[in-house]
């Protein structure tokens, strides 16, 4: 199986709000206090500059997000955030 990295879309939204709350819930990684409802999880990731999803085989397994640091002279400095589903961190092995 190859690991597909590609933009999401709507459909994918269920499965990035439940990999983003669990990041949160372990509460070592990202800020955020509170994990996304579905509704949050929309608006939250399509405010993003780029949000994207990272797929194995029909799973989605891991998610990214980019956007500006700050607004003004340092728009053109951005802030990304990664994360991979617990179950698919120890599992994946990436072959050439």
């Amino acid at each position: 199986m190859n690991l597909t990295i590609r933009e999401y879309n709507e459909n994918d939204l269920i499965s990035m709000m439940e990999i983003w709350n669990e990041v949160v819930e372990d509460g070592i990684a990202f800020p955020q206090m509170e994990p996304l409802t579905l509704e949050e999880a929309k608006e939250f990731f399509a405010c993003q500059s780029f949000s994207a999803v990272a797929q194995w085989g029909t799973e989605i397994v891991g998610l990214y997000i980019l956007h500006p640091n700050n607004i003004g002279r340092c728009g053109h400095i951005s802030n990304a955030s990664y994360a991979v589903k617990s179950s698919a961190r120890d599992c994946m092995s990436v072959s050439s």
